[in-house]
């Protein structure tokens, strides 16, 4: 039984040292040059040991991406069912993102790789429509929280999913802005104190006279 578990958590161990340098590498590289050498020399294994989890290149990818999709689902859905009212639901997942970011960064990463240039091009039609879907399920969900709190006079009459769209898209903006300025040795303002006083800003515009 001890060796069945230590070998269950070797391979646990190597396929999380496959991802993590999977997503090193794309994010150096970008999908489309991406290779699975590059990812096997940067995890320390073989080729043929990445073939053991994964059927190719976008496999791995695409595995992150739903990996790290489903864990946002979850998070969602638990913040709904908290039974908070609908504009605390949003302030809570504005928190999450800050959460998320700090202690899934890799995970993090492989969210905001779909913006990059070419990436449609190396996946498969039917994979990018089921990318698509599950996206946009997380997106309607934290939708619903929005429609929920202007249904109660809490906010202001707005187009939910352009209220999503605008929280997401700062969020990503925060982030790029915060590792800019750390990479250039610059501080002002941390990503904590910024990502505090933006949605206290962008609710301040949302709420009912």
């Amino acid at each position: 039984m001890g060796t069945a578990h230590r070998k269950v958590r070797e391979r646990r161990a190597r396929k999380q040292a496959i991802q993590v340098a999977a997503v090193g590498v794309f994010a150096e590289k970008g999908f489309s040059r991406a290779t699975m050498e590059d990812i096997a020399r940067q995890a320390e294994v073989s080729v043929g040991t990445i073939y053991l989890y994964y059927r190719s290149k976008e496999d791995l990818y695409v595995s992150l991406v739903f990996e790290s999709m489903q864990r946002m689902t979850e998070a969602i859905e638990k913040i709904m069912a908290s039974g908070l009212r609908p504009d605390r639901q949003l302030k809570r997942l504005w928190d999450y993102f800050y959460d998320y970011h700090a202690r899934y960064p890799q995970s993090y990463r492989v969210l905001v790789f779909l913006q990059q240039p070419g990436l449609t091009s190396g996946i498969a039609p039917k994979t990018l429509q089921e990318i698509n879907v599950r996206s946009a399920r997380n997106f309607s969900l934290v939708s619903h929280i929005v429609a929920a709190a202007i249904a109660k006079g809490i906010y202001r009459p707005h187009e939910p999913r352009e209220v999503v769209d605008l929280l997401w898209s700062l969020f990503l903006g925060l982030v790029h802005l915060s590792e800019t300025r750390k990479n250039l040795g610059v501080t002002i303002s941390t990503l904590k104190d910024l990502h505090r006083k933006a949605f206290a800003w962008l609710e301040e515009g949302l709420r009912a006279r």
